[in-house]
């Protein structure tokens, strides 16, 4: 059985003394050791979660930025197609206007002409019945020559449209 000599209680010392010794001199150190290296991994991922966070804030950032452009974007080529739309509209009015002008002086131009051709008419009708009246004064006893001659003359200001 089971006997109790001052070996065990020796062997019991020695143990307790022996757990004393690690615990104190190797458990700590140990303990410290990797009290040391989840410190230095907790404030890795702690970095870690900051620069997480800072990318994804700087991400909102650029997002946020990018809509800018792109209504920027949107709000200049909106105004240059209504500053299009004005320049031409003005350049349309402008055609038109000249245009008008344009036909409104040919109108002119053309009743000028037309008055000149009547006035040139006219003229020469009143040349004609002069001279017959002239030469009718002259020689009252040829009636049928004066009239031949002034159907001539007629018919030569008239470009052969007596007949």
């Amino acid at each position: 059985m089971l006997r109790l000599d001052i070996n065990l209680v020796f062997t019991i010392i020695n143990l307790l003394v022996w757990y004393a010794v690690i615990r104190i001199f190797l458990f700590k150190r140990v303990n410290k050791v990797i009290d040391q290296r989840e410190q230095a991994i907790q404030s890795r991922y702690a970095d870690a979660r900051k620069l997480q966070e800072e990318a994804a804030a700087e991400k909102d950032r650029y997002a946020v930025s990018q809509a800018q452009i792109e209504e920027e974007k949107t709000r200049v080529l909106d105004q240059a197609r209504e500053d299009a739309r004005t320049e031409y509209s003005h350049i349309l009015e402008d055609a038109q206007k000249k245009a008008e002008q344009i036909v409104e002086h040919s109108r002119k131009e053309a009743v000028m002409e037309k008055e000149k051709i009547v006035s040139k008419a006219e003229k020469e009708i009143r040349s004609i019945i002069l001279d017959s009246a002239v030469k009718s004064m002259q020689a009252s006893g040829n009636e049928s020559t004066l009239y031949d001659e002034f159907l001539a003359k007629a018919g030569e200001t008239g470009h052969g449209e007596n007949e």
